[in-house]
């Protein structure tokens, strides 16, 4: 009679604490967790859980592994090291598998000689996993590795991923708050606060009432304000012609009219690489158009140069929030602007399902999810005439998907709000115009107005 492997990590009572400008915060508090060869472990939890404070120990010099490891961080930039799409796909690899097969097969094709950093955030994490892939490692962490993908790049990661531990007999452990890697995993690990609330097979937890309320996607609806309430007038942010050229999947976009008005909302949704940042960009006046106007409340932009940033008219919310932040402390970043009226920094937080206990945090000690929370609380507080978000519920659990729906939805009633995203759910619960980018017949985006 045969005999159980070794497991590949076998985890008991881990405490974590991290030193703040606020003193120690505990971060796990007696976590075990058990990773046998070939096995799928989902770890789940609410931002600022303790779910990728966990996957960076066990990545890191005094993790028990013993076998070899590589590590797939939420944003691939903390990843990219390499001066080109091909050099960073080499690191690491020995197996003879041609580099132009290996891009081809992550949906890197034609962008070989790019600097990585130039790449759409979807391009950039799938780059990542090629690269961790072909290190040949026995454990593979990722962090919500679908998180940055539009929903057909979302489920070839979740194949891949499953393909890798099935063919190498490797062992896998992803972090997520999303229903689909629940599904595909073995065992679910359920962290409440830094500590395992509740773990078991897949099959058994999914649908308990603890996991059921984290992975839920049902959306609250936020109807915009009526058309006929809306301001008459200019319209707050209007594009003629705007077309941009870059490598992708479409090589850009062209031709893109748009007018958006006082307390409308615009959903900006397409694949990985199709524009979506690049536009928001744009508009937000970070990057000149190649062709076509860009005017915000009357200004037209661009017109010195190819940044506008003096016009105090926008406020963009960026992909990855930490690159908003510029202060060492919460409370210096609240203290920049000026909070709605009533209300002190601690209710502040509390409105976006943050601690006050937060305050004296460094941002970048946040969690990604309770960093996007905070930029998005700056965001709404801003009052500017145009407001926009680019991926606002990437890697959100469902409170706070509520949260910054709400959050949004009372921002955008004087000013004018564009969301780009892959989440359409999302964007329809926002009662959004939806504004989807294609690759076109052309080489060109091809703009596909919604409903």
């Amino acid at each position: 009679m045969g005999t159980d492997p070794d497991p590949l990590l076998d985890l008991r009572g881990l405490s974590l604490e991290r030193r703040t400008g606020g003193g120690l915060v505990r971060i796990l508090e007696g976590v075990d967790l058990r990773l046998d060869p070939g096995q799928w472990v989902a770890v789940l939890g609410a931002n600022g859980s303790g779910k990728s404070s966990l996957l960076k120990y066990l990545a890191g010099e005094e993790s028990p592994l013993r076998a070899s490891v590589a590590y797939m961080a939420q944003d691939p930039d903390d990843q990219l090291v390499a001066a080109t799409v091909a050099g960073e796909i080499a690191l690491g690899r020995e197996d003879p598998v041609p580099r132009r097969q290996l891009l081809g097969d992550h949906g890197l094709e034609g962008l070989e000689d790019l600097d990585p950093r130039l790449l759409s955030a979807g391009q950039k994490q799938r780059l990542v996993l090629a690269v961790a892939t072909g290190t040949g490692p026995r454990v593979l962490l990722c962090d919500e590795p679908t998180a940055l993908q539009d929903d057909n790049q979302a489920e070839w990661v979740l194949d891949r991923l499953d393909r890798w531990r099935r063919d190498t007999g490797g062992g896998l452990i992803t972090a997520t708050c999303d229903v689909r890697e629940a599904r595909r995993a073995d065992h679910l690990v359920l962290l409440e606060e830094g500590r395992v609330a509740a773990r078991g097979p897949a099959a058994q937890l999914l649908d308990s009432d603890r996991v059921r309320g984290l992975l839920d996607r049902s959306e609250h609806r936020w109807p915009a304000p009526d058309r006929g309430t809306q301001e008459a007038g200019a319209p707050v942010l209007a594009l003629r012609g705007v077309g941009c050229g870059f490598l992708g999947p479409g090589k850009g976009f062209a031709g893109l009219d748009l007018e958006v008005g006082p307390g409308q909302r615009i959903g900006v949704t397409g694949p990985n690489g199709c524009g979506k940042s690049t536009l928001l960009a744009v508009c937000a006046g970070l990057r000149a158009p190649d062709a076509g106007t860009v005017t915000v409340a009357g200004r037209t932009l661009y017109r010195r140069g190819r940044q506008d940033l003096d016009h105090g008219l926008v406020m963009l919310a960026p992909q990855f929030p930490e690159y908003m932040f510029c202060r060492s402390t919460v409370a210096d970043e609240l203290g920049l602007g000026p909070l709605p009226a009533g209300m002190d920094p601690a209710s502040f937080l509390e409105q976006l399902g943050l601690a006050p206990d937060l305050l004296p945090r460094n941002p970048y000690d946040l969690s990604t999810g309770q960093r996007r929370r905070l930029a998005l609380g700056l965001l709404a507080r801003s009052g500017r005439p145009l407001l926009l978000a680019d991926e606002p519920t990437a890697a959100l659990d469902r409170r706070g998907r509520e949260r910054i729906g709400s959050l949004l939805a009372a921002a955008g009633s004087g000013s004018a709000l564009v969301i780009a995203s892959h989440d359409r759910r999302f964007l329809e619960s926002m009662d959004c115009r939806i504004l989807a980018l294609r690759p076109g017949e052309m080489g060109l985006a091809a703009q596909e107005p919604g409903c």
